[in-house]
């Protein structure tokens, strides 16, 4: 795809969400999941694997995510990089409710070490439960660095998109990512 065909594709998204934002138009919202839906079937499937846990697979992913978003009252998104921070918090909420309804009674007291990676997921539902629980605890302490990992981890921006959404530079990003890998992984092994 040319960067033309990319800026047109960019600044209809943009267009598309202020419409879906201002009218409440479900078809607009639904132009923006049918431009991005691959993307979005491959951020989804970076999130649980490849064909899918025992907990939810991408395609149902993405589509429960397209429910969340029609349901939304006050869904204000202001372009593509927004769309998919928000689509990141969302997929982490639907990932982790999967998990957590797989595991209902089955919870136990062994500890589990993680390891927050860049590239890899756990497909083990305690591992999605217990990293949620761990960045409840990171907004806690420091709400940026919970929507960092959720930009970085969950939407897989990268760091210059994630700059550009929080008016950040990509250096002081770099530091935050490292205190919040290491805040992460001493509250899971704790």
């Amino acid at each position: 795809m040319g960067s033309d065909a990319a800026l047109t594709s960019q600044d209809e998204i943009t267009l598309l969400l202020r419409d879906a934002a201002d009218s409440g138009s479900k078809e607009a919202l639904g132009r923006v999941f049918e431009l991005l839906h691959a993307e979005l079937k491959i951020l989804a499937r970076s999130r649980v694997g490849g064909g899918g846990s025992a907990t939810i697979s991408p395609t149902v992913l993405v589509n429960e995510l397209f429910i969340k978003f029609t349901e939304c009252r006050q869904l204000a998104l202001a372009g593509r990089v927004h769309f998919f921070a928000t689509a990141a918090r969302a997929m982490r909420q639907i990932v982790t409710d999967a998990a957590r309804a797989a595991l209902a009674g089955k919870r136990g007291g062994e500890m589990l070490q993680i390891t927050l990676s860049e590239s890899d997921f756990a497909d083990d539902q305690r591992t999605l439960v217990a990293l949620d629980e761990a960045l409840d605890d990171l907004e806690r302490i420091d709400p940026a660095l919970r929507q960092l990992v959720e930009l970085r981890f969950y939407a897989g921006l990268s760091m210059a998109e994630i700059a550009a959404l929080v008016g950040r530079s990509e250096r002081s990003l770099h530091r935050d990512w490292e205190r919040a890998r290491a805040l992460l992984n001493a509250m899971l092994v704790a």
